[in-house]
């Protein structure tokens, strides 16, 4: 174990105050805010991220987010997270805000997200309320106009015990209400709300105190960027890790990738003759759906983000984080391989905070479907990270299903996605993928020879034949097992059904329902 005074400190404000620690930089969040500093308002529920009860707010210069920000106009950007999955050297020089601290300076002790809930009587036992105003707090500062779809996604990781939802939903509507008129640009929108005390005036400050405590010699990343990481472990948002590992060593200290700028970006990049987006690993779940550039590259990829966690996770769950996990399940693993997604795997650069400096930088690419091994096996070699994920600028019809117990905040049993083109009137490069069916996620190359080169113009009746035919193909090429999920048999039906759900979403104006269920 490290001593005391060879740790490396952590640097961050925490509502108005800056702290200096050296608390192991590897623990939650979550645990400093409650026993170092006292402020038990951040309450420990679950500690896998699926309550809210723990949600703080995360300052973070827009500057290092890269393209996925989408808004150049703003200084800082504001985001509700889990702390109990939040790794404390990931908030290094970073601002968090607690329900203690969202208070400051309001005259009466409630701000207006605070007061709705008092009059529309949704606290109820209060235990959940502070991850609710958090998560609120956040979509107020977030882009676009507040309306009550946006307030009801926000939400969506927030569980109340006491089954108040019919109030929380009506505090919601209020604030959608009360903000609709809120500027877009990130930097007046945030003034907006510290003049409406929705936010505490600490916001306002903490670009120029950052410039001066963090940047002055020339680096942003802090103490944990220093420090050396013994055992070779990388963590991107830590959703997975600190869900099987809730109270790490104390001596813990993983490489915190979403600290490394080089990895943090999306640009467009040519390769072999071809187009590409390429997203950095550390991408935010949030940041990869918002992308206009990844939007472009697989149209209507954003109708599916809510499939994926909540929003609280996936503002901090990292793209790469997810695919290393290698769950043979993962929705956003299964969104890629059906994109026909290509890794880019290499060492940490130099500046990877937690690693030491790579004496080889060099990367190799990999399709996603040839990274998965076996179970929680992958084609990682030793020292080796997701550095990026590169999409094709070439797949204009995509479409992801999966089916869970719950409808939001599950593990799929059976999930699947499909990308095709569409050329000269004939279904090509077609690619069907799923998960939790094997192993590991997999390609169903079968149906997918099924539908390449078969006509796109034969009506309904011939679109429904071909569905059937995919899906047949399908169920008949996997060899599921049984778990707590589902029997191999439910599996095996699912996929089918799932497939021809595709089918559905690509042709129901053309009638094709009709002609799948006479």
């Amino acid at each position: 174990m490290e001593a005391e005074s060879e740790r490396k400190k952590t640097t961050l404000k925490v509502n108005g105050k800056w702290h200096s620690t050296s608390a192991p930089y590897g623990n939650p969040l979550l645990d400093f805010l409650r026993t170092e500093l006292g402020l038990k308002g951040t309450k420990e529920g679950c500690r896998e991220g699926d309550c809210g009860a723990c949600a703080v707010l995360v300052g973070r210069p827009i500057k290092d987010l890269g393209e996925a920000s989408g808004d150049a106009q703003g200084v800082v950007r504001y985001r509700a997270v889990p702390s109990c999955l939040l790794a404390l050297g990931d908030v290094d020089c970073c601002h968090v805000i607690t329900i203690e601290g969202l208070v400051e300076g309001a005259p009466d002790g409630l701000t207006p997200v605070m007061r709705a809930f008092l009059e529309e009587n949704a606290s109820q036992c209060g235990f959940c309320t502070p991850g609710f105003i958090i998560a609120l707090s956040s979509w107020l500062a977030g882009p676009g106009k507040p309306d009550l779809a946006g307030a009801m996604k926000a939400i969506d990781g927030n569980l109340c015990r006491c089954t108040g939802y019919g109030a929380i939903r009506r505090a919601a509507e209020r604030l959608a209400k009360e903000f609709g008129g809120l500027p877009e640009g990130s930097g007046e929108r945030l003034k907006a709300l510290v003049e409406r005390q929705v936010l505490p005036e600490s916001v306002l400050g903490f670009a120029e105190e950052r410039r001066r405590r963090c940047e002055a010699g020339g680096s942003s990343d802090g103490g944990p960027a220093k420090a050396y990481n013994r055992r070779g472990l990388a963590i991107g948002g830590g959703t997975d890790y600190y869900v099987r590992n809730p109270e790490p060593e104390a001596d813990f200290s993983p490489a915190l990738l979403s600290k490394q700028p080089d990895l943090a970006g999306i640009s467009e990049v040519q390769d072999e003759g071809k187009n590409w987006v390429e997203a950095g690993a550390a991408i935010t779940a949030s940041d990869f759906f918002a992308s206009p550039l990844v939007r472009r590259a697989i149209p209507g990829i954003e109708n599916f983000e809510t499939e994926f966690a909540s929003t609280l996770i996936r503002n901090l769950a990292t793209i790469g984080g997810n695919i290393a996990n290698a769950s043979p399940v993962g929705d956003l693993t299964c969104m890629l391989m059906g994109a026909g997604a290509v890794l880019v795997l290499g060492k940490p650069g130099s500046t990877s905070p937690g690693w030491a400096a790579a004496a080889n930088t060099a990367t190799r690419k990999l399709p996603i479907e040839k990274f998965f091994l076996g179970y929680k096996k992958t084609d990682l070699q030793d020292g080796e990270i997701i550095r990026a994920i590169r999409l094709p600028e070439d797949r204009p019809f995509f479409s992801f299903e999966k089916i869970a117990k719950r409808r939001q905040l599950d593990i799929a049993s059976v999930n699947t996605a499909i990308s095709f083109i569409v050329a000269d009137g004939y279904f090509t490069q077609v690619r069907i993928s799923a998960g939790g069916i094997a192993p590991t996620p997999v390609l169903l190359k079968g149906a997918a020879s099924a539908m390449e080169g078969a006509s796109r113009n034969r009506g309904a009746a011939g679109l429904a034949v071909l569905a059937r035919k995919v899906a047949t193909t399908a169920m008949d090429e996997i060899k599921p097992i049984s778990d707590v999920r589902g029997s191999a048999e439910y599996r095996r039906q699912m996929l089918g059904k799932l497939i021809i759900a595709h089918f559905l979403r690509f042709f129901e104006d053309e009638g094709i329902g009709k002609e799948l269920f006479p």
